[in-house]
């Protein structure tokens, strides 16, 4: 419970400076996301560096994270 209450902190600390916790979000979610965003986009246009698993850090770096949270729930606001 320590452990996790400690990543908590960590992530919520990493989302205060407006980076994406990777601890909240697992790399396997997050490619799937982009994966069903790349499916939407319109014709001609490309994710950054695509979808591939290897390359998920790099949206986790670019791009900007908020959070509002709620007695029973928290959102996880993305912005390019």
């Amino acid at each position: 419970m320590i452990r996790q209450s400690d990543e908590l902190i960590g992530a919520i600390q990493c989302e205060l400076q407006g980076k994406l916790p990777i601890n909240l979000i697992t790399p396997t979610t997050v490619q799937g996301i982009l994966r069903n965003i790349s499916l939407h986009l319109p014709e001609g246009y490309e994710l950054i560096v695509g979808t591939n698993a290897d390359n998920i850090y790099v949206y986790c770096e670019l791009v900007k994270v908020s959070i509002i949270g709620k007695a029973r729930s928290n959102k996880l606001i993305v912005n390019p």
